[in-house]
């Protein structure tokens, strides 16, 4: 307890400093994971979603993937 205290009382005037600080590092950190998320997964667009559907109904020949083609 004591020194919890005592970080308290040092870090008093610059607390406000450190808040921004800590809040930029964290904008960074989530940017970065974002980016680094949109990579590995990659973005598709509407057409390539379908066709990739297509080649897995395609590949795994079941007669219950009807998504975007109609009836079977």
């Amino acid at each position: 307890m004591y020194s919890i205290k005592t970080l308290d009382i040092y870090l008093g005037k610059n607390r406000k400093h450190l808040l921004i600080i800590l809040n930029l590092v964290l904008i960074i950190f989530i940017i970065l994971e974002m980016m680094i998320w949109n990579q590995v997964n990659g973005l598709l667009s509407a057409e390539e979603v379908q066709e990739k559907m297509n080649r897995f109904c395609e590949n795994s020949k079941a007669t219950s993937c009807s998504y975007g083609r109609g009836t079977r």
